[in-house]
């Protein structure tokens, strides 16, 4: 039974972060943040995996989307209150007295730190990171990497319209012990899933919002 606050969430509708107040600390945060059962990821993560998956490449944003949405409720389960960030660059959720965070989930291969939209990437630094995988979560920041003597632009590759991080960073990370690493063993579910388009649901709640307007005889802005 998942114990849990009420989420206080935000959305920042804005190009920049402010810089954060240093309340918590990485090893406060991370504490804090497991507090909360893994299984407040890990099973609303394979119900989208077994719903509707990656297979269909007009999935794949959406669920890329719902999974830093997940992430964000698991954070602020956890008593943190955030802001969502969907202009920023690099960064996908402010922790308010913490730091703003990228937040990744890679199932396999290299991770797509961002993509600079077709245009050349310049931009060589990785921000500090929820990296999500099926084996494990990891709170990835530059000051517990450089404790730990790992540098990360040994693991950086500008791919040239993208920055990725290689994927042999997960194993250095076990080799180094490095503390803020947790088991969560996500099923992926990839012969068994359902292959639903996540925007057949969309379009279906905006459908079924339309015509609860139209039977309560609300005003429409049409």
């Amino acid at each position: 039974m998942e114990s849990v606050t009420e989420p206080t969430t935000q959305t920042t509708p804005i190009s920049t972060v402010i810089e954060p107040q240093a309340l918590y600390n990485d090893r406060d945060f991370w504490e804090k943040l497991l507090s909360i059962d893994i299984h407040f990821i890990k099973d609303r993560i394979e119900y989208l995996l077994y719903e509707f998956g990656t297979k269909e490449p007009c999935n794949r944003f959406d669920i890329g989307n719902s999974i830093e949405f997940i992430i964000n409720e698991y954070i602020t389960a956890a008593g943190f209150q955030t802001s969502e960030l969907p202009n920023a660059k690099r960064f996908d959720v402010n922790v308010h007295d913490y730091k703003p965070l990228s937040i990744k989930y890679s199932s396999c291969g290299d991770i797509t730190l961002h993509n600079s939209n077709s245009t050349i990437n310049k931009d060589m630094e990785m921000k500090d990171t929820i990296l999500l995988t099926p084996e494990k979560i990891y709170l990835i920041t530059n000051a517990e990497l450089a404790k730990h003597q790992i540098d990360i632009q040994d693991y950086i590759q500008n791919t040239g319209d993208s920055l990725k991080l290689k994927r042999k960073i997960v194993k250095i990370l076990h080799d180094k012990q490095y503390p803020f690493m947790h088991d969560i063993h996500i099923n992926h579910y990839k012969k068994e899933c359902k292959n639903r388009l996540c925007s057949k649901l969309f379009y279906q709640q905006v459908m079924k919002e339309y015509n609860d307007k139209l039977n309560s005889q609300q005003q429409l802005p049409i």
